[in-house]
């Protein structure tokens, strides 16, 4: 399994350095999922966004529509809905913004590289990273830019907004806090590797993984390390935290459960594969993907297994719980439905394979 991380990351940073010359060529991707209410939104690695119902895994609307020959680039930044308006980043450079309720493009804003990351809105402003190294704000109900900030490197991990400040991760090895208003630079830091994922702010705490196998915690307000815990290999998932637990999980197939203030070690859990995708946390239970195709759901108060689920295909994305579900997908763009309690499946489907 380190031989398919290894070359999933190979081809797709051949991917982004061809880019330029090859938007439209498919490439190696993994689709991320949003679910709101009734309907679940996933992106493609043909280039597509469906809609689906949650329950029934009816398609209720496809971008672009059937009718068009092609898709977009491929998509591997997760969907992220706020008051009607549905927003996806694709490879082909461009953050499309969709009507949730019937996929027709609003509008759409041109960045000069793929965009991989997730997207994430705050106030109003919805802030958008690329593979050109930027940092875009844009104005989330018109597209128009207000402010850009340039890192050294691609950013593929999500942004993370707290208290008026604006921090992320880069592959330049950095992690930047900026002023969410205009985009100045507040402070800087500087890891062993690079930084794929991206960081999470809590309590006036930042916590990101890098790939020097660490994850690390600072200062919010300072970036001043407070703490740093060594994993086995790199740190890829954004760290989760959840009353005063920190969980992290590593490309060495494990995960970790840290005292979010002292790093102490409270328990951890050995996976059957690498756990590239940020795992998910709700009522009490961790839901944890990998990418031996395993959806391992943890107690996590102790780390205890509670029930597993083996997909088909590689999990390199989060999965989502939601109306007593959870949706995972897997290289491939399967979708699954599972019951969020048991893990009896409730239904799966492939949207790109429908005729």
């Amino acid at each position: 399994m380190r031989k398919l991380s290894v070359v999933i990351v190979l081809l797709l940073v051949l991917a982004t350095v061809l880019g330029g010359c090859a938007a439209n060529t498919a490439t190696p991707s993994w689709s991320s999922l949003f679910v709101a209410g009734e309907i679940l939104y996933s992106g493609s690695q043909v280039g597509r966004v469906y809609a689906l119902n949650a329950a029934s895994a009816a398609e209720i609307w496809q971008f672009p529509t059937a009718s068009e020959k092609s898709g977009k680039g491929a998509l591997y930044a997760a969907p992220l809905l706020l008051d009607g308006t549905l927003y996806i980043g694709s490879y082909d450079n461009h953050l499309y913004a969709l009507d949730a309720n019937t996929g027709s493009q609003r509008w759409v804003f041109s960045s000069t590289g793929p965009i991989i990351a997730d997207s994430v809105i705050a106030d109003g402003m919805l802030y958008v990273a690329s593979n050109d190294h930027k940092l875009y704000a844009l104005d989330a109900a018109t597209g128009l830019k207000k402010w850009e900030f340039a890192a050294g490197n691609w950013i593929w991990g999500r942004p993370a907004v707290a208290a008026g400040k604006v921090y992320v991760a880069s592959f330049d090895h950095k992690l930047y806090c900026l002023d969410a208003v205009d985009g100045s630079k507040e402070w800087e830091f500087k890891a062993g590797a690079a930084f794929p994922g991206g960081p999470t702010v809590a309590d006036g705490v930042v916590y990101c993984g890098a790939m020097d196998n660490k994850v690390y915690a600072l200062d919010a307000s300072t970036g001043v390390m407070r703490w740093e815990f060594e994993t086995g290999n790199w740190v890829w998932a954004s760290p989760v935290l959840v009353d005063g637990t920190v969980y992290v999980a590593s490309l060495d197939k494990t995960v970790y459960a840290l005292d979010a203030a002292t790093r102490v070690e409270r328990w951890r859990f050995s996976a059957d594969g690498i756990i590239r995708a940020t795992p998910a946390f709700a009522d009490g239970l961790l839901y944890v993907g990998t990418e031996a195709g395993t959806l391992q759901v943890l107690d996590a108060a102790n780390g205890q297994p509670k029930w597993s689920f083996k997909a088909a295909a590689a999990i390199h994305t989060s999965p989502v719980v939601a109306g007593g579900a959870v949706y995972i997908t897997t290289y491939g763009d399967t979708v699954y439905a599972l019951d969020a309690t048991t893990g009896v499946q409730r239904w799966s489907v492939t949207p790109s394979n429908r005729k």
